[in-house]
């Protein structure tokens, strides 16, 4: 089993539902300093709070699963802590790390088995997602950065898809570098209530296995015309 982060973004972006928790401008994206974590109830992953990740996802379709690719790190940006992402093999599987903007892994599997959705509050037309990052990179892997706004659309009864962007890169990076991903919107003047971020290790091939990738600091910023 390989779900890659492409195809869990392309997932990602078919359905949500509708947040109706209000978040101020500096906590839209939850916990996006990782300076918050957990042990996952009824499993060995401590993760940071309001995510889930590839390893949770790997165990649920396979129990043996115990690879890890979701470290806590004090290699910080700000802060105590960030996030660092790997590559595993463990249990006849190579599993890429990844992370996805939902709070427990029943949100993820509803939303990846098309009966639910998941994602924060948001509302306001932000210009762009950023954040910082390290990135060791093997040969053939590429580190995936993606957002999705959507707004609930009371007359079609489905959700509007705002913006889908993603941004890839396989250029190393030995200390903090900003990333930037341009929010491309597809609606004129539309408003989102909703968002998703994902964001993870992709490879052509195979994830190999010492690839890293360090975020902290993710925000949304500016406002798009």
């Amino acid at each position: 089993m390989e779900y890659t982060m492409e195809r869990l973004i392309s997932i990602s972006c078919l359905l949500f539902c509708f947040m109706g928790h209000a978040f101020s401008q500096s906590e839209t994206i939850p916990n996006a300093g990782f300076e918050q974590w957990h042990v996952y109830p009824f499993t060995i992953y401590d993760t940071p709070l309001g995510w889930t990740d590839n390893d949770l996802l790997y165990q649920r379709f396979d129990p043996g699963y115990k690879g890890i690719t979701v470290l806590k790190t004090t290699r910080s940006h700000s802060g105590k802590y960030a996030l660092q992402l790997g590559n595993s093999f463990d249990h006849g599987d190579t599993v890429n790390g990844g992370i996805y903007s939902v709070g427990n892994m029943d949100s993820l599997m509803k939303l990846l088995q098309h009966k639910a959705a998941g994602g924060f509050s948001c509302d306001q037309r932000y210009e762009s997602f950023t954040g910082f990052y390290i990135f060791n990179a093997l040969p053939g892997d590429t580190a995936v950065f993606g957002a999705i706004l959507t707004k609930w659309n009371w007359v079609k009864k489905t959700r509007d898809t705002i913006v889908n962007s993603v941004l890839r890169t396989g250029d190393a990076q030995n200390d903090y570098v900003p990333f930037t991903v341009p929010l491309k919107y597809r609606i004129k003047n539309e408003v989102p209530d909703t968002a998703f971020i994902s964001i993870g290790i992709q490879s052509v091939t195979h994830p190999k296995i010492g690839t890293a990738l360090i975020i902290d600091d993710l925000a949304f910023s500016g406002r798009a015309k």
